[in-house]
């Protein structure tokens, strides 16, 4: 499985690859508020965010647009320094650290082309350790349909296969230098299956 998984990754990670690991995981100013540059980053993994996604985030007003920019805001300064996704000890810690990604995510469900999908995928690169990415990919390696179920579902995988994918991220490093997270490297691998 590990060495499966090895060549996934690094056939991922190559800078010769049409993969989006040298770019969507440059993550940016970690302090920053989200910017329009964050959301269209998300666009690297699939998404097709245009201006009528993401103009009404950073408008005036209090519509639900302008709501979800604040969710995003406030999970972003909420999990900056929250523990690794895989260093939770139960799932309800867990679920009690990321209460405002769901919390985003339920933000979403009004704005029209926004889902979970796209809350992980902008929120991930920015908070890699602990925001896990959400996609019909995933969803099918774990038979999964709610974003609670996948988390679930992730933890307990990851906390099963912890040692060698800590020993396989050890040595990984993003192209902005920092160290790969044990949460980004599993969804590597899962979606490479």
């Amino acid at each position: 499985m590990k060495s499966v998984a090895e060549e996934k990754l690094d056939k991922y990670m190559s800078r010769s690859s049409g993969y989006a690991f040298n770019t969507y995981d440059l993550q940016g100013p970690v302090d920053a508020p989200l910017t329009p540059a964050d959301v269209l980053m998300a666009n690297l993994l699939s998404l097709q965010l245009s201006a009528r996604d993401v103009i009404p985030l950073f408008a005036d007003g209090h519509s639900p647009a302008q709501n979800l920019k604040q969710a995003l805001d406030e999970a972003l300064t909420e999990l900056k320094d929250a523990k690794p996704f895989e260093s939770y000890e139960n799932l309800s810690d867990l679920e009690h650290a990321v209460a405002s990604l769901a919390a985003a995510n339920t933000a979403a469900i009004p704005v029209k082309w926004w889902t979970a999908v796209t809350v992980s995928k902008v929120l991930h690169r920015r908070r890699p350790h602990i925001v896990p990415i959400i996609d019909s990919r995933v969803h099918a390696f774990y038979g999964t349909r709610s974003p609670a179920a996948l988390r679930a579902a992730l933890w307990e995988d990851i906390k099963e296969n912890l040692d060698w994918l800590r020993e396989l991220a050890a040595d990984r490093r993003t192209a902005d230098g920092r160290k790969l997270s044990v949460l980004r490297l599993a969804d590597i691998v899962i979606w490479m299956s």
